[in-house]
C-alpha cells in the first residue's frame, strides 16, 4: 500500500482496526497519528510519531508531519521567526530520509511527493523570510521532483501544486533579485502560480484541500481578500473543527470588514479550547476584546 493520500492532503482516513494502540501494526499506528495530525490534535499526534520514530527511526513520514505543525502555524497563523526556524530545522531531517529512501527505491513516488512537497514549503518560508535566494533554490529542487510526475501526467493535481508554488516564487522575486531567476532559465508570474494551484483546488484529487489552504494564504498574502475568503470557505466547510483554518477564515472577515462574522468565528475557537494550539485561543480571545470595544464604540 503506498501513502500517497497522507502527505499533503488534509482528508478522511480509514479508521484503524479495534485494537489496543500498542498492539496495533506500526502502519495502523501512523494512521491514528495523521488522523490527529488534520484535527489538530497535535499532543497526541506527537506522542505517536516519537514513539515511531523509536520504532523506524529510517521512516521520513513522522519528521514529515512534525515539520508541518510548525509550518502552518507560521504560514497561516503567525509567522514568527522561531516558526520558521523550527520547521527549516525540522523539515531538513525529513529531506535527508527522504533522500535516503529514494536512493534505495528510485521509482518510490512517496518520497518523490514528499520531497517535492517539503522543498516547496521550505521555499514559501524562505519567501517569508525575504531569503529569496533559499526560496528559488528550494523552489527549484522541489521543482525538479515534481517534474518527475510531469512525465506520468502532466495534468495530476499534485504536479500542478508543484508547479503553482514554484511559478508564484519565481513571480514575486522583487525586481532588484531578477537576476536570480534568470540565473535558473525560468521566467513565470504569480498569476501563472495561482492558475496552477486552482485547477488543483478544482480537481478530484486528494491533494485539493492542499491547493485551497495555499491559494488562500498567497491571496491573503497579495491582500486580494475576496479570493482569500472562497477558499477559507471551503476549507472550513470541510474541516470545521481545525481551528488554524478557522482562525485564518476571521482574519480574512477582518479585512473584509466582516466584524460581526469573525466575532462569532472567534468565539467558535475560543469555545473550542483546542490544548495543542493555546495561542490561537489566546488570540481569538483578544481579537474578540478588540472587536468588541470597536463596536461599543461605534
Amino acid at each position: 500500500m503506498t501513502y500517497l493520500l497522507i502527505l499533503f492532503a488534509f482528508t478522511v482516513l480509514p479508521d484503524p482496526p479495534e485494537k489496543a494502540f500498542d498492539e496495533l501494526e506500526y502502519e495502523d499506528r501512523l494512521l491514528i497519528g495523521i488522523e490527529s495530525f488534520y484535527q489538530a490534535n497535535w499532543v497526541h499526534a506527537r506522542e505517536i510519531f516519537d514513539g515511531m520514530k523509536a520504532d523506524q527511526p529510517d521512516d521520513p513520514r513522522p519528521y514529515f508531519f512534525e515539520s508541518m505543525m510548525p509550518f502552518l502555524e507560521y504560514f497561516l497563523v503567525d509567522p514568527k521567526k522561531e516558526l520558521a526556524a523550527e520547521f527549516l530545522a525540522k523539515s531538513e531531517k525529513a529531506v535527508d530520509l527522504s533522500n535516503e529512501r529514494l536512493k534505495k527505491s528510485p521509482n518510490d513516488t512517496t518520497m518523490v511527493l514528499m520531497l517535492s512537497g517539503l522543498h516547496g514549503y521550505r521555499g514559501l518560508v524562505a519567501a517569508g523570510e525575504n531569503q529569496y535566494r533559499i526560496a528559488l533554490s528550494s523552489g527549484l529542487t522541489g521543482f525538479n521532483y515534481t517534474r518527475k510526475l510531469l512525465s506520468i501526467n502532466s495534468d495530476r493535481a499534485d504536479a500542478r501544486i508543484g508547479r503553482g508554488m514554484f511559478y508564484y516564487m519565481v513571480g514575486s522575486v522583487p525586481s532588484g533579485m531578477r537576476w536570480a531567476s534568470n540565473i535558473i532559465g525560468m521566467s513565470a508570474s504569480i498569476e501563472d502560480g495561482f492558475e496552477e494551484l486552482k485547477k488543483a483546488a478544482e480537481s478530484d484529487s486528494y491533494i485539493r484541500n492542499d491547493a485551497k489552504m495555499i491559494l488562500m494564504y498567497l491571496y491573503t498574502k497579495e491582500e486580494r481578500y475576496d479570493e482569500a475568503l472562497t477558499y477559507a470557505e471551503r476549507l472550513t466547510e470541510a474541516l470545521p473543527g481545525n481551528v488554524i483554518f478557522l482562525f485564518k477564515k476571521a482574519e480574512i472577515l477582518e479585512h473584509l470588514g466582516n466584524k460581526q462574522e469573525a466575532l462569532n468565528v472567534y468565539k467558535s475557537i475560543k469555545e473550542m479550547n483546542n490544548p495543542s494550539l493555546l495561542s490561537i485561543t489566546e488570540k481569538s480571545a483578544e481579537k474578540i476584546g478588540e472587536i468588541e470595544k470597536l463596536t461599543q464604540i461605534y
